[in-house]
């Protein structure tokens, strides 16, 4: 099992997470218990509904962190499948600390392995579907929620998926609004040619088929095919690699696991996929108290 433990620090995220949800406190748990009983030890587990993978451990261990800092949290590892009925994480620390951060770190783990099980049905769906011993990667888009991509694109890694640009500091994608508002294309992509930073590649969009040929002819690094029916870029894309051997080819637009089939049969590189974060269902959980 790989190790998918972030590699930077999310703490003031995470710690904005837990305050938006405490506020100045846990006014039932103290109005509940008494001093000493909300002190004594509990455990709770978190238990699979459904299969799937599983994604957050390391926030969730921070989070619990935060609240008792005496608290463990003992979690499968981030990447791994999981059956329904299986024990995911256990916690053993004091009630309050406990009941004080549950929903957060519950919420956080049931959104991300929703995440990374979605992304898991579209990776092993292409994999089946290659004829090919070239891997068709399958990454996530910028389509996520605000405060949320880095959570979300790492538990798109955690299900077997690849990075997109994360944001538009970090790659050229000259989308269809660009070209509107540009003279030429040629212009365009000489001027991006010249002032490109070193080392990014150049990724251009494609409507069309002739937009598509176009851009071939003008070798960027990287084409986006969007919206295009298989049918269509069955026949386009011998010619496209025709034009340009070397071009890295990817499609986008509206894929589902229902696409799948048909398009990794294509002579493609990637398929970026928008669902993996704004329409990938929570995954299923309970988590149980016990004294």
């Amino acid at each position: 099992m790989v190790d998918l433990a972030p590699m930077i620090s999310y703490d003031e995220q995470l710690k904005r997470f837990l305050l938006e949800d405490v506020g100045s406190g846990d006014v039932t748990t103290r109005s509940v218990f008494s001093g000493e009983s909300r002190r004594r030890k509990v455990t709770a587990t978190i238990f699979a509904e459904s299969d799937g993978v599983f994604c957050g451990g390391p926030f969730g261990a921070r989070i619990l962190s935060f609240s008792d800092p005496a608290a463990t949290f003992d979690a499968i590892p981030d990447g791994q499948s999981y059956r329904a009925g299986e024990r995911l994480v256990v916690m053993e620390g004091a009630l309050e600390s406990i009941l004080l951060c549950e929903r957060v770190i519950l919420n956080l783990l049931k959104h991300l392995s929703g995440i990374s099980s979605l992304t898991f049905l579209f990776v092993e769906k292409a994999r089946l579907g290659r004829n090919s011993d070239r891997p068709l990667r399958i990454t996530g888009t910028r389509k996520t929620l605000p405060g949320l991509r880095d959570f979300q694109r790492y538990a798109i890694r955690a299900g077997g998926g690849d990075d997109h640009r994360m944001r538009l500091d970090d790659g050229i994608l000259i989308k269809d609004n660009h070209i509107a508002a540009s003279a030429s294309l040629p212009e365009l992509i000489a001027r991006v040619r010249r002032q490109a930073p070193h080392p990014l590649r150049i990724e251009m969009e494609a409507d069309t088929p002739e937009q598509a040929r176009e851009a071939c002819r003008l070798k960027v690094d990287i084409l986006l095919l969007d919206n295009m029916s298989p049918d269509l870029m069955k026949q386009l894309i011998p010619e496209l690699r025709s034009i340009h051997p070397g071009v890295l080819l990817e499609v986008s637009g509206g894929i589902t696991l229902d696409h799948i089939p048909a398009l990794s049969t294509l002579d493609v590189d990637i398929l970026s996929v928008g669902a993996l974060t704004h329409s990938a269902p929570d995954a299923s959980m309970r988590l149980d108290l016990l004294s």
